[in-house]
């Protein structure tokens, strides 16, 4: 299925909440018109949608045959979005790298800590 195709599939599935959502960054991409790139950031509570929504957002853009990177906080995140990269991999972010150091901050002896020592 083409971008397009999949950009209107989704469409279809969205709530009215993720819909207004779209409408307005779509309507910002292509309505104000400038050789500037644009950069756009969802929050919301897990479980809302973020993603299809992102999703959707990549269809659209790639379908009418414009660019889209998917940048994401973690790799985790990052494989969820179609071409998605992690901020440190995409704009060369430095990791330092330092020892770290684990205690213990729980007793041992409560049925929750047996499960993870037990693991």
């Amino acid at each position: 299925m083409e971008e397009q195709s999949k950009a209107n599939a989704n469409i279809e599935k969205l709530n009215s909440e993720q819909r207004y959502a779209v409408y307005k960054v779509l309507h910002a991409i292509y309505e104000y018109q400038t050789d500037l790139p644009k950069c756009f950031f969802l929050d919301g509570p897990a479980g809302t949608g973020k993603t299809f929504v992102y999703s959707t957002l990549l269809h659209a853009v790639r379908g009418k045959g414009d660019q889209a990177i998917a940048v994401a906080s973690t790799g985790i995140a990052a494989t969820f979005l179609s071409g998605g990269r992690t901020a440190h991999s995409i704009f060369k972010i430095p990791l330092t790298y330092s020892e770290c150091h684990f205690s213990m901050q729980f007793e041992t002896n409560t049925s929750e800590a047996k499960m993870f020592i037990g693991c």
